[in-house]
């Protein structure tokens, strides 16, 4: 744990915010200019894994070379004396999730568009760089501006991204490879394929995922809720319960949701299709 003072580049660690499965975050100010950042630097138990560390090294780099007004900013990397990697973010303190908490669990139909449109938006340019994100959820949003009808957000959180050949064969996002069958991405957004193979998603998994989180964003819960075995079933076999979605959204916005969420891969639709119902859902 690193102490409020403590040096980190240009950077001065002010206070941790958050320890996550891997790596810990800090409020960090930059020494100078005193501007807010956010500092995440892998946790000393995982820096023996080669692996986790290339991941963690390929993310800060990705997000230091790739700008783009909806991903969060990097703005540093290195590695501290002691050991452990470093990355040094834009400061965006709240996520999707506490927002949504905040919201009282679920939005109006326009608003979820607007946050599904910039989401979109994103991903799409990810794929075009030929990057899966594989971990699409609440809690890797974050916001850049939150006002009763304007939430403007930004995705987080490459750690499991892959990087997809031009002809569609797989080449790894880091110079690591994903090991075995683990399961890579959280249960509740997971799209069939990922259950069954991790190595074998592309850029559709991403689009399951959204959908995912569009059907949450508007019920107020997730399509599939249950433990691992019961998610597992539910996603590969169970349709989804768009029923749910009677009278908080619009047919045309209940079907698209509904292909999102189809159990293969030819079933979904492209971003270009997601894009333009959302865009005919907002204006």
């Amino acid at each position: 744990m690193l102490s409020p003072g403590t040096r980190v580049g240009e950077y001065v660690i002010v206070r941790r915010v958050a320890v996550g499965a891997t790596s810990d975050v800090y409020e960090g100010r930059h020494a100078a200019r005193g501007e807010p950042v956010a500092v995440k630097v892998l946790s000393p138990t995982w820096c023996v894994h080669a692996e986790v560390v290339a991941r963690f090294l390929n993310e800060a780099r990705t997000l230091e070379e790739f700008q783009h007004p909806r991903l969060v900013k990097g703005l540093a990397s290195g590695v501290l004396s002691e050991g452990p990697p470093f990355m040094v973010l834009e400061w965006l303190p709240v996520d999707l999730h506490q927002a949504l908490a905040r919201a009282g669990g679920r939005l109006p139909e326009p608003a979820c568009a607007r946050i599904i449109r910039q989401l979109a938006e994103v991903l799409a340019a990810l794929h075009a760089r030929g990057l899966v994100h594989r971990d699409l959820k609440p809690a890797n949003v974050l916001l850049a501006r939150q006002e009763p009808d304007a939430w403007e957000v930004k995705l987080a959180d490459l750690g499991l991204a892959k990087r997809m050949a031009p002809q569609g064969t797989e080449t790894p996002a880091l110079p690591v490879s994903t090991a075995g069958n683990a399961l890579l991405g959280t249960w509740d957004y997971m799209a069939p394929e990922q259950w069954i193979q991790s190595k074998s998603v592309d850029f559709r998994a991403d689009v399951y995922a959204l959908g995912v989180l569009w059907f949450q964003l508007l019920a107020g819960r997730l399509p599939f809720i249950g433990g691992e075995k019961s998610l597992m079933h539910e996603h590969l076999l169970a349709p989804p319960p768009l029923h749910l979605l009677e009278g908080l959204a619009t047919g045309p916005t209940r079907a698209m949701v509904g292909r999102m969420l189809g159990k293969t891969m030819a079933e979904r639709p492209t971003l270009d299709e997601v894009l333009a119902r959302v865009s005919a859902t907002v204006g």
